[in-house]
């Protein structure tokens, strides 16, 4: 065999993949928002629930507060006193309550009389009380006379009970006819049930709102899915556009994103027409310097001289690269174009059974077994520069029979493509591969055909091996990327 490649990937020089990717991924939208809607929400959800459990507790200190309140009241009609000075109670309108006289049962009530420098010398008591007194410091008792000039001169306070247990204290100084220090009512209730109550209330109400931040942030959740839902649809078009599905990003957007999509599809227009300009000025150029070169080459097959050699072989070196960078020059621009994509299976078996006929003389047998799915991602020209190359240097060395295979894997296409020719000694495929290189000068040709597949491959981001085959000739497998079916 003539042409060959070597047993490993061949480098060039676009051996790296042709695309880059210079946006890098920071992060997720949907769990930013996420985030910030949980927490604003566990921030929201917390802060109701101290109010509300503030002003619970509030509401029922008020409450045990209004209930001391009423018994002072009660107790204040209770004591007076006689002439000389000496205070009296009226026993029969005493708060009328069992709790006052069942022992230790959380309701209590005193009369403190007090000295000049407020300590308590005498106590009259309710029998809850039992064997137990009330504790007043000489401080609270002269903030309770300080306060007899008050609208409302009843003190309250959280104190310690006969049994140990907390209480809430209502206190008021009362001044008497014919006494100069006061006397002090006093009242307290146990606040233990009230205590349990807020206990009891904060714990339903963290139930509560403990459910409803997840309720939120499931809530928060599918609003987040149903906001970005343009953006998924944006992104899938976009998939279409370069697996050549779909030409535009059409369909309703939302007002944020129509911009968006507009610049976008502004973007897909610029690429083809940039493309084909490119496409354009390589056919221009190609036609420009061609018609020179032919007029060079036909003047010096006209003569015999030694410079007329010389201009001839030069012309056709000059020729051969022109063709083959305008070659590339059209390849590298056909590999940009967005949404490009070519069946394999049609072209293949169509150069197959043109080059049949091109060899009739020799009888050949080209069996092609292609995968349906496979589906190139470029250019229906490039790929029948591939094909062809490959299967005309296969049908040139061939005894009688070629086989190609077409495969399709997860994430390209693999054309192998196996003779029964003499084959090539793995120490000249690379040689064979080098540009206008030709190891047998009896068969036409330019030396080009498996340099243009090495370097389309390489533009591609493809890969092109060399194996032995196991027809007995030369096993040549080309990988391209393929396009999403």
């Amino acid at each position: 065999m003539s042409e060959a490649a070597a047993p490993e990937p061949v480098p060039g020089p676009g051996a790296q993949k042709a695309e880059s990717e210079p946006a890098r991924t920071r992060g997720s939208i949907a769990r930013r928002m996420l985030i910030t809607a949980a927490v604003g929400s566990l921030i929201v959800l917390a802060a109701a629930g101290w109010s509300l459990q503030a002003m619970y507790r509030a509401e029922t200190e008020q409450r045990l507060d209004d209930e001391n309140h009423s018994t002072i009241t009660t107790l204040a009609v209770v004591v007076d006193t006689d002439s000389a000075g000496a205070i009296n109670y009226a026993n029969d309108k005493l708060p009328k309550d069992e709790r006052f006289s069942r022992s230790y049962s959380g309701r209590y009530w005193a009369f403190l009389v007090l000295d000049d420098k407020n300590q308590v010398v005498h106590a009259e008591l309710s029998t809850s009380y039992f064997d137990g007194h009330p504790s007043v410091t000489p401080q609270q008792a002269a903030a309770a006379i300080r306060m007899i000039s008050q609208p409302d001169p009843v003190m309250h306070f959280d104190s310690i009970g006969p049994d140990n247990l907390p209480l809430r204290v209502g206190m008021r100084a009362l001044i008497l006819p014919q006494r100069k220090v006061p006397i002090l009512l006093y009242t307290a209730i146990r606040r233990t049930e009230a205590n349990d109550a807020v206990g009891a209330f904060t714990l339903r109400l963290g139930i509560a709102l403990g459910v409803l931040a997840l309720v939120l942030v499931m809530s928060a959740l599918v609003l987040i899915r149903y906001g970005l839902r343009p953006l998924h649809e944006i992104q899938g078009k976009l998939q279409d556009v370069r697996a050549g599905r779909r030409d535009m990003l059409d369909g309703e957007y939302p007002s944020e994103l129509s911009p968006v999509v507009k610049e976008i599809n502004t973007l897909i227009t610029q690429n083809r027409k940039v493309v084909d300009r490119a496409r354009t000025h390589v056919g221009n150029l190609a036609h420009a310097l061609k018609t020179p070169l032919a007029v060079l080459l036909n003047e010096a097959r006209g003569g015999n001289d030694k410079m007329s050699e010389l201009v001839r072989r030069q012309a056709e070196a000059m020729s051969g690269n022109v063709t083959h960078y305008l070659r590339r020059a059209q390849a590298a621009a056909q590999a940009e174009v967005l949404g490009a994509r070519t069946d394999v299976k049609e072209p293949v078996e169509g150069i197959a059974r043109m080059l049949e006929r091109l060899h009739r003389d020799k009888d050949i047998s080209i069996e092609v077994d292609a995968d349906p799915k496979a589906v190139f991602r470029g250019e229906r020209g490039d790929l029948d520069d591939l094909i062809g190359n490959l299967l005309d240097n296969a049908a040139k060395w061939c005894k009688s029979r070629v086989e190609v295979t077409v495969t399709r894997t997860d994430d390209g296409i693999t054309v192998i493509v196996d003779d029964d020719g003499p084959g090539l000694p793995p120490e000249n495929r690379a040689k064979a591969m080098e540009r206008g290189k030709r190891l047998d000068e009896s068969e036409p040709g330019t030396g080009l055909g498996l340099s243009i597949v090495r370097e389309l491959a390489d533009i591609y981001g493809g890969r092109f091996f060399l194996e032995d085959s196991p027809l007995g000739g030369l096993r040549a497998r080309l990988e391209l990327p393929a396009a999403p079916l």
